[in-house]
C-alpha cells in the first residue's frame, strides 16, 4: 500500500528540485541577463569564476552570484551615461530649435545679451566665438580714435557710425550756445557753406564724415572751454568699457554653455536618488557574495573560516546587518 502520490505509476509525477533550474535562472542563462547579453555574460561569468577559484557547487554558485552583481552594476553605469548622452543630445536639439525654455534656453539668452551688445545674431556668436572679440577689438579702436581726435588728431578710423554720432552731438551743443549753421558748415568743410549745405545741417541731414570731425572738435573747443576734450575723452573711455563688458558677456555665455551640458549630463533628483540607492544594493550583494565565497574556498582548504560579515557600509553611512 502506498501513501500520497504513486511514483513508480506515474513518473511524471515526480517533482524536480528546484534547485535543478538555479544555472538557468541566476548562472549563464539568468533570467536577469536580457538574451541579447548572454553570449558575453557566458563569458563575464566563466572570467569570474577562474579568477575566484570557484571550486564545487556553492563556490561556482557565490561566484556567479558575484557575476551577476557586477554585471549589473556595469549596466547601471551603461545607463547612467545613456542618460547622460541623451539629455545633452536633448540640449543641443533644443538650441537648434531655438526653444526658450530648459538648458537650452538659458544658453540662448545668454547669447541674446551679447547679441545685444554687438548685433551679431545669437546664433553666429554661440558657433563663431571670433565675432564677438572682433567686435570688442573695434570698440577698442574706436576709443583709441576719439582719445586722438579730443588731443587734436584727424579722427582717422572712427566708425562711420560712430562719427555721426559724435558730429550730431557737437553740432547740437554749439547750435545751443549760439553757433550758426553757416559757421558750423565752415568748421566742418573748410569752406562757405551753400544754401543746399545750411539746409541739410539744418534739417539734420549731414553725415558727418570723420574727417569733417577735426574742426568741429576745435570750434567745439573754443566756444565751450570748460568741457573742451572732456566729453570726448568720457566717450572714449565708454567705448572702452563696453568693450571689456562684451568680453565678460562672452565668458558669462560659454560658461553658462558649458555649465548647462554638466547639469543635463546628471539625472534628476528622484532618478539619482534611485540609481544610487539601486547601485549601493548591488555593492553589498556583491561584498556578501565574495565573502561568502571566500569563506567557503578557506573552508573547503580546511583553513580558517572568516568571521561573518556584519555589515555593510552604504553611501548614507548605514550599516545593514547580515
Amino acid at each position: 500500500m502506498t501513501h500520497g502520490k504513486n511514483y513508480e505509476t506515474n513518473p511524471q509525477s515526480v517533482e524536480r528540485d528546484p534547485r535543478g533550474a538555479n544555472a538557468e535562472r541566476h548562472g549563464i542563462l539568468s533570467e536577469h541577463v536580457p538574451p541579447a547579453e548572454r553570449a558575453a555574460y557566458l563569458a563575464h561569468v566563466e572570467a569570474v569564476r577562474e579568477s575566484s577559484g570557484a571550486r564545487g557547487y556553492l563556490q561556482e554558485r557565490l561566484a556567479e552570484r558575484a557575476a551577476l552583481a557586477l554585471w549589473r552594476l556595469d549596466r547601471l553605469a551603461r545607463y547612467e551615461a545613456a542618460l547622460c548622452t541623451s539629455e545633452q543630445r536633448t540640449v543641443t536639439q533644443g538650441l537648434a530649435e531655438r526653444r526658450e525654455y530648459g538648458y537650452a534656453g538659458g544658453i540662448l539668452k545668454a547669447f541674446n545679451r551679447v547679441h545685444r551688445m554687438v548685433g551679431e545674431s545669437a546664433e553666429h556668436l554661440r558657433t563663431d566665438p571670433a565675432l564677438a572679440e572682433t567686435a570688442a577689438v573695434s570698440l577698442e579702436v574706436s576709443g583709441a580714435c576719439l582719445e586722438a581726435l579730443a588731443e587734436g588728431g584727424t579722427g582717422e578710423g572712427l566708425p562711420a557710425e560712430l562719427a555721426f554720432t559724435v558730429g550730431h552731438l557737437l553740432s547740437e551743443s554749439l547750435q545751443r550756445v549760439g553757433v550758426t549753421p553757416g559757421e558750423l558748415v565752415r568748421a566742418l568743410t573748410g569752406k562757405r557753406g551753400q544754401p543746399e549745405d545750411l539746409t541739410a545741417l539744418e534739417a539734420g541731414d549731414w553725415e558727418f564724415e570723420p574727417e569733417e570731425l577735426p574742426g568741429l572738435v576745435r570750434l567745439w573747443r573754443e566756444r565751450l572751454p570748460d568741457l573742451g576734450a572732456v566729453w570726448l575723452q568720457s566717450l572714449a573711455g565708454g567705448q572702452r568699457r563696453k568693450a571689456r563688458e562684451v568680453r565678460a558677456a562672452v565668458m558669462d555665455a560659454r560658461q553658462i554653455e558649458a555649465d548647462s551640458y554638466v547639469l543635463a549630463a546628471m539625472p534628476d533628483g528622484e532618478t539619482l536618488a534611485k540609481v544610487t540607492r539601486y547601485e549601493a544594493h548591488l555593492e553589498r550583494v556583491l561584498y556578501r557574495a565574495l565573502h561568502d565565497l571566500e569563506a567557503a574556498r578557506r573552508q573547503g582548504e580546511g583553513l580558517e573560516t572568516l568571521g561573518p560579515l556584519r555589515g555593510v557600509l552604504d553611501h548614507t553611512n548605514i550599516t545593514e546587518g547580515i
